[in-house]
């Protein structure tokens, strides 16, 4: 008797799913923003491509992983602010915001030493940044920078 085969109860169909989790976002709408939670956008991801493939001239104790933080981070809160992934010239733009062309870009170590291991620092980095300048054409951007405009608060 105990090697035949025992009955088994059949599943029945599943029950059907609702978004009834807290913190389900279910609209676009329900998506935060903003704040903390910053501005999001599609495809940030290709900041890294982008970032990966350019020349960058480091000034002396700069990281390379540092600096593709820092322009990163510049590049995907550009992009969102158009509602669009990161472009090259948003890498220029970053470039430009980093000082990269400006007479003295040494300011720029303040914010870049170790910004590849600290995620609040490149969030304090955005958060530092003049707004305009994330929306503002590169040839104006070029020309602030090259009188002499910083574009980064100084680091508190």
């Amino acid at each position: 008797m105990e090697d035949l085969p025992r009955a088994t109860g059949k599943p029945g169909p599943p029950g059907r799913w609702t978004p009834d989790r807290p913190g389900e976002l279910v609209t676009p709408q329900a998506v935060p923003w903003g704040g903390a939670f910053g501005t999001p956008g599609p495809d940030a991801g290709y900041a890294f491509t982008i970032v990966a493939r350019r020349e960058l001239a480091l000034l002396e104790g700069e990281t390379r992983a540092d600096v593709e933080s820092a322009l990163i981070a510049l590049m995907t809160a550009r992009a969102s602010q158009f509602g669009r992934a990161p472009v090259a010239r948003d890498a220029a733009t970053a470039e430009a915001i980093l000082g990269f062309g400006s007479a003295d870009p040494s300011w720029r170590l303040d914010w870049t030493r170790g910004l590849a291991h600290d995620h609040d620092a490149v969030r304090r980095l955005v958060a530092a940044t003049d707004r305009g300048a994330l929306v503002a054409p590169l040839d104006d951007l070029v020309r602030r920078v090259e009188a002499g405009d910083r574009l980064v608060a100084v680091p508190a």
